[in-house]
């Protein structure tokens, strides 16, 4: 594989499903021990910065939340050398202070998922992650510079509850999430930021609010679709697009962020044969 092919910069996208515009792109297909990745990764520069970039759910949004191969994807991105994840995603506000149209930088996450590939470390070598700060403090710094630099709304903080999907929220369930301590209700940001960190990587989230959940504190619930959703998040593509040129153009060059998982274990897990 040529250097022009790695990077240590990654992008996860999942808002809208037109592929970020890089050049000198190469297109690669990626083998992995948990078979393919959503799409090939593209390699190629990004504002001048040589990033890989793996569309979450595929060309066409073809993948539901729940069949999207998590641990192909991270594991295709750590082969080829990414250290700092950029992940973009969309979903629900639960606060009034979280409303549609919002962008906010996750600090925290509440999984509740079930029935998805969670860990590297379910096979040779057992390995339990301690995920207290599941992101990045130097990137979501970076990820507040290049939201402030827009003269739009942000906060710099949020908790995101992480469902199965694909449905949406009940009531009940978005009055219980918003009591729990959640912010914004969004589908794939579990496992694939505690498997980011299991490789090492230090990760950064913008999610974009497109809805107010039913029940939340938002004000009157709205009636959520696909299309409204899909509707607004093609509103908030250039933002989302400028901002995630912004993060990777701020990482200084050799940045490594803070990992507390063992190199010989990343390593181990990279080492396994693909199929």
């Amino acid at each position: 594989m040529s250097t022009t092919a790695r990077s240590d910069i990654g992008i996860i996208g999942g808002v809208g499903n037109q592929p970020l515009e890089l050049e000198d792109a190469e297109e690669l297909d990626v083998p992995t021990p948990y078979g393919p990745t959503s799409t090939r990764v593209r390699v190629g520069l990004l504002g001048g910065v040589r990033v890989a970039y793996v569309i979450r759910r595929g060309l066409v949004d073809a993948l539901q939340p729940h069949l999207v191969p998590y641990r192909a994807n991270v594991w295709a991105l750590a082969s080829l050398g990414v250290t700092s994840l950029i992940t973009t995603t969309a979903g629900g506000g639960l606060r009034e202070t979280f409303p549609p149209g919002m962008f906010v930088i996750t600090d925290q996450l509440i999984d509740r998922t079930s029935s998805r590939d969670l860990t590297f470390y379910d096979e040779g070598v057992v390995f339990e992650l301690s995920p207290v700060e599941p992101f990045d403090a130097t990137l979501r710094g970076l990820a507040t510079e290049a939201l402030a630099a827009q003269s739009v709304r942000f906060r710099d903080f949020g908790t995101a509850v992480v469902i199965n999907g694909p449905r949406f929220s009940t009531r009940a369930e978005s009055r219980w999430h918003a009591a729990a301590g959640g912010d914004v209700v969004v589908t794939t940001l579990m496992p694939e930021t505690t498997l980011a960190m299991e490789l090492g990587m230090g990760v950064v989230n913008v999610t974009f609010v497109t809805d107010s959940e039913a029940g939340s504190a938002t004000g009157p619930a709205e009636d959520v679709s696909a299309e409204l959703v899909r509707r607004r998040i093609t509103q908030a593509r250039p933002v989302l697009v400028r901002t995630v040129t912004e993060i990777a153009r701020r990482i200084p060059a050799g940045f490594r962020p803070a990992t507390a998982v063992p190199a010989e274990l990343v390593a181990g897990v990279l080492a396994r044969e693909p199929r």
